[in-house]
């Protein structure tokens, strides 16, 4: 029977139960075997070290300590890596590089050089663009294909890690106090000034709601446009900050404090700052805390500098004890419960949640830096002789169970949230006349929507006017494509105008996931000006690192004959900006496409706009 089999259950429904099992492990150290009866308590320890461990899952095999891979490099390594949505893992040197390679294979991708010497920060956004600073105050963004997408002088030094949200922002907390809040075109959305400068990384949770914590000891939590919304207030300074799947905010001190402060939503009605006071308080250890770690079940595992790791339920009892002495990293934990750990003597400590005191020591012959546990199940860290090392290990867990998070080292959790629901929209009178005009059969009344979003002096303007604009950019560009019905069942019309419109508004939002609204409705699209807004809308948009927007085009332009002059033309477009993204046509898709269009019939003036446009692909 696999051991997972056993610990599906969670830990509030074993309290008042006492169970049989063949054997278990104690994270304190000792291995029960057949016919002895353990407490809820202990199979609670169990259960954190098997966060996500599927009913039937089979039990991790002993890990080879040989790495599957290593890849040399201009400098000593000691950073961490990050890996973006796809497989690719990013790592910064010495050599004043930023370094894109296959995870699985170690193959290198590309090289990227921004000039200046590269800091000690690299961050993945969620729409898959890097993100790296150097000495020159200069912040950069990269594309996964290695081209750069923007530069950004700050004017000062970050204090913290940055972190990332959900939708594509980025949040930078600057020395001497201070926010920036940066969209993925690199336009800076809103500056906050803080009472003094952040002591610990922000996080941002689901609804976008960005908490810094700051030397103060005050912990701020910041809405998705600027505003300040809520406090707490900590002991002393943060030294460390995770988020659970419930939203709650995981404090840790530099005095061994932890506090752990309930959700906040948003927005709140009136103008006046809410007061957090914790779910709970504790301080059971007096070293700093270095790492807090969180699963899916909203428990919780504290690493202390002393070398205590703690273990806390959702409600903040302790449910157990080991000790890992780190050596300054944070460690990751697996989908099987075991822990990849940097320790004091450069090595990196595998704990395994089923082996009693046995665990297995990672060595090179020099100091390993803080490893990457990636989705593919391989852990990578780097070192000071100049080598990235890679060991085939386990799939990483669901949860805050990594550095920063996950693999993205962005601050943030990937769950599903929607700021304003469509029911919550119509209880507002100005969204009810509007969502008429989006869904009117009068192309007059669309446009005069369309106009009324343009007409604002930026993207932060209109969104805080238009909270729920995103659902009437919905209805202008699904009607005619996924919907033919308004909200009473009756049937409605659309025009293509209003649809192209549409696509490059959603193009030029802040956020990309909408994405996927445009790939569902090109699937149904079936004029050409429609069609080509959308494929112009998709190459601006980027962020095609699952290859769907390529594949999307050629499809859709494969299906439609005969086909425009312009058309033609605004596909090419499209290909090529997706290109600079993805950095290749490695996707059948997109080379055939690149076929197609230069065998397009179009005149000759057109052929030679066709060949200028393409001379821009890269790769």
């Amino acid at each position: 029977m696999p051991l997972g089999s056993v610990f599906i259950t969670s830990c509030l429904a074993l309290r008042h139960a006492r169970f049989k099992v063949l054997h278990s492990y104690n994270p304190c150290g000792s291995l029960v075997f057949g016919g002895l009866q353990i407490s809820w308590r202990a199979l609670c320890i169990v259960s954190f070290m098997l966060v996500a461990i599927q009913a039937g899952a089979e039990e991790p095999k002993r890990f080879e300590k040989r790495p599957v891979w290593r890849r040399a490099f201009g400098g000593e390594i000691n950073t961490f890596p990050a890996q973006g949505p796809g497989s690719d893992v990013y790592i910064i040197a010495e050599d004043r590089a930023l370094h894109s390679l296959n995870g699985e294979t170690g193959e290198v991708n590309w090289i990227y050089r921004p000039g200046g010497k590269l800091r000690s920060f690299l961050m993945i956004g969620a729409d898959g663009t890097i993100y790296i600073q150097n000495d020159r105050q200069e912040l950069f963004a990269v594309t996964p294909g290695g081209s750069g997408r923007w530069k950004l002088f700050l004017g000062s030094e970050l204090a913290v890690l940055p972190a990332g949200g959900l939708d594509g922002r980025i949040f930078l907390p600057l020395i001497r106090g201070g926010v920036l809040c940066v969209s993925r075109f690199g336009e800076i959305l809103w500056n906050i000034d803080t009472e003094s400068e952040a002591s610990a990384a922000p996080v941002v949770n689901a609804e976008g709601l960005v908490w810094i914590p700051l030397t103060s000891g005050q912990i701020i939590c910041v809405d998705p446009w600027g505003e300040k919304l809520a406090s707490a207030d900590f002991t002393e300074s943060v030294s460390t900050l995770a988020l659970d799947s419930g939203g709650r905010i995981w404090a840790g001190g530099y005095d061994g404090a932890i506090s752990v402060f309930p959700h906040c939503s948003n927005p709140h009605l009136d103008e006046s700052l809410i007061q957090l006071d914790p779910v709970f308080r504790l301080k059971t250890e007096s070293s700093r805390v270095s790492t807090i770690l969180t699963t899916d079940s909203r428990e919780g595992v504290v690493f202390y500098a002393a070398g205590e790791v703690v273990s806390y339920s959702e409600d903040g009892k302790e449910i157990g004890r080991f000790r890992i002495a780190l050596s300054g990293g944070a460690p990751s934990i697996s989908a099987y419960g075991t822990i990849f750990a940097p320790v004091f003597d450069g090595s990196i400590r595998i704990v395994h949640p089923n082996s009693g005191n046995m665990h297995t020591e990672l060595q090179v012959e020099s100091v390993l830096s803080e490893p990457l546990l990636t989705n593919q199940g391989m852990l990578i860290a780097g070192s000071k002789d100049w080598l990235l090392y890679a060991w085939k290990a386990e799939p990483t867990g669901s949860g805050w169970l990594q550095f920063r998070g996950g693999p993205l080292r962005s601050g943030t959790l990937s769950i599903l949230s929607t700021l304003i629901d469509r029911k919550t929209a119509r209880k507002d009178p100005r969204f009810f006349v509007r969502e008429q005009m989006a869904v009117s059969d009068s192309l007059e009344q669309r446009m005069k929507l369309v106009e009324e979003i343009e007409s604002y002096s930026s993207e932060l303007a209109m969104r805080k006017a238009l909270p729920w604009v995103d659902l009437l950019l919905e209805d202008l560009v699904s009607i005619g494509t996924i919907r033919s019905v308004n909200r009473y069942g009756e049937g409605v019309s659309s025009h293509p105008l209003v649809r192209a419109a549409g696509y490059r508004l959603i193009s030029e939002g802040i956020d990309f996931r909408s994405r996927d609204l445009i790939l569902r409705c090109l699937q149904n699209e079936e004029d050409l000006i429609a069609l080509a807004a959308g494929f112009r809308a998709l190459g601006y948009i980027g962020s095609d690192w699952d290859g769907k927007s390529i594949r999307t085009i050629y499809s859709r332009y494969r299906s439609l004959a005969p086909k425009s002059e312009e058309f033609v033309l605004e596909t090419a477009q499209a290909l090529v900006d997706l290109v600079r993204y993805n950095g290749d046509l490695s996707d059948s898709s997109g080379t055939k496409l690149l076929s197609m269009l230069l065998s397009s019939n179009i005149s000759s003036s057109g052929k030679e706009k066709l060949f200028s446009i393409l001379a821009n692909l890269k790769g």
